[in-house]
C-alpha cells in the first residue's frame, strides 16, 4: 500500500525504516515505511505503507483470495469479493 506523505503524517503513523524500491519502470527510489492498522473484510490487519506517490495504492497482496472487478472510466465501480472455498 502507498499513501502520500501529507497523508500520512496527518494519520500519524508509526515510521518503521527506509528502504529502496523497484518501481515499474524498473528504476530504483529510496522511501519510507510506515505501518498502518487498516480495517479488511471486517478484521483489523496491519500492513506497511510506502510514502509515495499524489495517490493513495492498494497492494495485491491483500487481493488474495478475493475477486476484483473494475469498471475503468471515471467513477466507474470497483467491486471487492471474496473467494469462497466451495
Amino acid at each position: 500500500m502507498t499513501l502520500p506523505p501529507a497523508a500520512i503524517a496527518k494519520l500519524g503513523l508509526t515510521y518503521i525504516t527506509r528502504i529502496n524500491a523497484n518501481l515499474a519502470n524498473n528504476s530504483n527510489v529510496a522511501t519510507d515505511i510506515y505501518l498502518a492498522t487498516i480495517l479488511w473484510n471486517g478484521e483489523e490487519c496491519d500492513v506497511a505503507v510506502l510514502a509515495m506517490g499524489r495517490r493513495p495504492l492498494i497492494g495485491t497482496a491483500l487481493l488474495q483470495h478475493y475477486h476484483l472487478s473494475i469498471d475503468f472510466y471515471e467513477n466507474g465501480s470497483v467491486l471487492v469479493d471474496e473467494i469462497s472455498s466451495s
